[in-house]
């Protein structure tokens, strides 16, 4: 388990979140290459001596009857003298560091396929370097336009021999589709690795790059832009393609006709990959899908497995900020969504877990902005959503007007827990759950969490049996906090009486240091502090601090 405060998430976000305060707004890892005092000098002046008689400087003559005292010699040693300087060695210089690539090709747009592949002489396709690159070389595109579709096919890359395609140093390289086909690159070998492009699909029915087939693996795309295209998606990992890394990219306004089009989709099949530090926004579906043999999906087989989606920020997408499907453990973790709206496909989830995922955990996330931040259950096909795991998450803010403006939603499903969550200022409740139109929220757990300021604490419905829910903190801002229990509105009191749960809950301001400026930790007089029960998580102090972020650390 990882030991991480969302405190840290939120830190990062802080000048965002704090633009927003008015309105109420770091596994799999694969690396590619290697980059980047003073002496004093004694007087030499005569000394005088004892015992010397005096001179009489209006006495020239030697009075008679005395003889001249011999002379006083005195030894005056030499001054010391300066040693010489001697010549300093010249400094080893640094070593040479190791190359980090066997052979760097050279393409630029005024080049020629005939020429060397140097710097100087460079090739004008990159379709030519393709042909010519072995493992452990790159080839290095110079600033221009590349009006070309690429195929990154098989040639024996291995961990430590990748086959790079990138940006030379300084370079703004763009590529552009000719003709027609399914990608703008096309990854069907191993062990490529693509850096910072940028990929113009120009409104073309076209994936920016498509991982697909069992021998594309371990495939890396960094720092790379990646825009304007009207096939399904950005990214497309599919195919029994696996491990890959999708880093650092910007990976916006995908969109087919108000279909769905993903920044990012994994699909049946496929497994093994991660998504972290990108920022993808404006597409006509969700920033991130994981799907299934079902739902939609292009073929069949067996679900998508392991996927981790990490400290990215996913924003303002046509339907949500990730989708998993029937997909097998999947972690999201550290990320900030916000900015997702109803529309006609979707309730504007931050997050939605459905059909039948299974292992799934949400952890040390921001949302804010959304019309639903968190949705576990809903649509189903085969078993509903199982082990799912919802903790350390700051939720705030929703979207009011047509939104439901809820934090977290658990209907059909089995195996939920909902732990040291923090969930502020939402129209909607705070919790739903028990609502499902296909089952029960079996077996849930929500417990150390903190409720405060939303138009419901807790909406609870008649699908609840065997719930556990307890130790939270709930308050509203005006007046008593709200419960909604099948259908009637009650007080924090009744509610517990009649739904059973809450024995150990309590309705106090939870003393947030700063609402503010986003700063969501308990301050030093907190009812919250060290007042939660043990989870199996790490504390700092006497006992669990309720909500998402953990005091009393050094």
């Amino acid at each position: 388990m990882r030991n991480r405060s969302p405190w840290s998430t939120a830190l990062c976000s802080a000048a965002l979140l704090s633009l927003l305060a008015c309105n109420g707004k770091g596994e799999l890892t694969q690396e590619s290459g290697s980059p980047p005092g003073s002496s004093e000098t004694p007087s030499t002046g005569t000394p005088s001596v004892p015992g010397t008689p005096p001179t009489h400087d209006d006495d020239d003559t030697t009075s008679p009857g005395t003889s001249e005292p011999p002379p006083v010699i005195v030894d005056i040693p030499d001054p010391p003298t300066q040693p010489e300087p001697q010549p300093q060695p010249e400094p080893e210089p640094p070593p040479e560091p190791a190359p980090q690539y066997s052979r760097i090709l050279w393409v630029a747009p005024n080049g020629s396929d005939s020429a060397s592949a140097t710097e100087a002489a460079p090739l004008r396709t990159v379709t030519r370097a393709l042909a010519l690159v072995r493992p452990g070389e790159a080839i290095y595109l110079k600033t221009g336009t590349y009006a070309e579709r690429l195929k990154l096919e098989e040639k024996g890359g291995s961990a430590s021999n990748l086959l790079t395609l990138r940006a030379a140093p300084g370079a703004t390289p763009v590529l552009k589709p000719s003709g027609s086909g399914s990608a703008m690159v096309d990854v069907r070998g191993a062990y490529w690795s693509i850096e910072g492009l940028t990929i113009d699909a120009a409104g073309t029915a076209s994936f920016a790059v498509l991982f697909r087939g069992v021998g594309s693996h371990h495939g890396v795309l960094r720092g790379s832009t990646l825009k304007n295209g009207t096939a399904g998606a950005g990214v497309n990992v599919c195919e029994k393609a696996s491990d890959v890394l999708i880093e650092g990219n910007t990976i916006s306004h995908f969109n087919r006709n108000g279909d769905d089009s993903h920044g990012v989709i994994v699909q049946t099949t496929a497994r093994n990959v991660v998504v972290r530090g990108n920022d993808i926004h404006h597409n006509s579906g969700d920033a991130v899908q994981c799907i299934g043999p079902e739902g939609g999906a292009t073929i069949s087989g067996t679900p998508f497995d392991n996927l981790l989606v990490e400290d990215n920020e996913l924003h303002e997408n046509r339907e949500n900020g990730v989708d998993v499907k029937t997909c097998t453990r999947v972690t999201l973790r550290g990320n900030i969504i916000w900015g997702h709206k109803t529309s006609s496909t979707s309730r504007g989830e931050g997050v939605v877990v459905h059909l039948s995922a299974k292992d799934v955990t949400l952890e040390d996330n921001v949302f804010y902005n959304n019309g639903r931040a968190i949705s576990i259950g809903g649509v189903r096909q085969g078993s509903p959503p199982t082990n799912i795991v919802i903790r350390r998450n700051l939720v705030r803010d929703g979207l009011g007007g047509g939104e439901e403006g809820s934090g977290i939603r658990v209907d059909t499903t089995s195996n939920v827990k909902v732990h040291h969550n923090t969930v502020w200022n939402m129209p909607g409740p705070c919790l739903t759950f028990g609502h499902g139109d296909t089952g029960a929220s079996a077996s849930l757990d929500v417990r150390n969490n903190v409720f405060s300021g939303c138009g419901v604490a807790v909406r609870g419905g008649p699908g609840r049996s065997g719930a556990v829910v307890d130790a939270n903190l709930y308050f509203r801002n005006s007046g008593s906090a709200l419960f909604r229990l099948n259908g009637v509105d009650m007080g924090f009191s009744q509610w517990c009486s009649q739904s059973g749960l809450d024995g150990r809950s309590q309705e106090k301001a939870p003393g947030f240091v700063n609402i503010d400026t986003g700063d969501f930790r308990l301050g030093a007089g907190s009812p919250a502090l060290n007042a939660g029960l043990s989870l199996g998580l790490t504390w700092c102090g006497p006992g669990p601090d309720q909500g998402a972020f953990e005091s009393d650390c050094p």
